[in-house]
């Protein structure tokens, strides 16, 4: 038997329906751009509207890598549901990230450049540096430690247990006396022990 079913689009989607909503404002807005570029991947119309670029780029700005704090979508987000919008929002978060990795690209390579111009110095000291600066740069030396581990047999185990179970039921000799029974007898005023307490 067959049960006819009819969706009905005044009611909004459950949140459950979207498994990830991000908990800032720029995960939220990369999750957008990303799945706004994947579906343009898989054909869909790329239709962007001046105003609709123009609240993409507005939106792009409000983005604070790294600043912002967990916080729930706010009424204005709402453009991000907008494919449109989603797809010029994901082609300005994907330009700022290549630059961002190109410009740390940059950086390293102008500080392994400088390096290798201080390594030809005539002092050694300054060049040794910049040598092992090099080095720990490129991976060449690397902190290790030795662990030995000596494994012992199950009967050398078992004769350690039996020696130190040994070692702590040895009672105490009568001649030595724990501090506990020095407190519990009662001295006179001449230092003569006149009576012990018993616990």
């Amino acid at each position: 038997m067959q049960i006819p079913i009819e969706p009905n689009l005044d009611i909004p989607m459950p949140s459950a329906a979207y498994p990830e909503r991000g908990a800032t404002f720029e995960e939220r807005a990369k999750i957008a751009g990303n799945t706004a570029l994947l579906l343009s991947e898989l054909g869909m119309e790329e239709g962007i509207t001046p105003e609709e670029a123009a609240r993409a780029k507005e939106m792009f700005a409000k983005i604070k890598p790294g600043e912002e704090k967990n916080s729930l979508p706010a009424k204005e987000e709402v453009d991000l549901y907008q494919p449109a919008v989603a797809l010029k929002l994901g082609y300005y978060i994907n330009e700022y990230e290549k630059q961002v990795i190109e410009d740390k690209i940059q950086v390293r390579t102008v500080v392994m450049n400088r390096l290798m111009e201080i390594s030809q110095d005539e002092d050694n000291k300054v060049a040794l540096k910049a040598l092992e600066l090099l080095g720990k740069a490129s991976d060449l030396f690397t902190d290790r430690s030795e662990i030995t581990i000596t494994h012992k047999t199950s009967d050398e185990l078992k004769q350690v247990l039996k020696e130190r179970i040994k070692l702590l039921m040895q009672t105490p000799g009568k001649t030595q006396e724990t501090t506990v029974e020095k407190r519990l007898k009662l001295i006179d005023s001449e230092g003569n022990v006149v009576e012990e307490a018993n616990e």
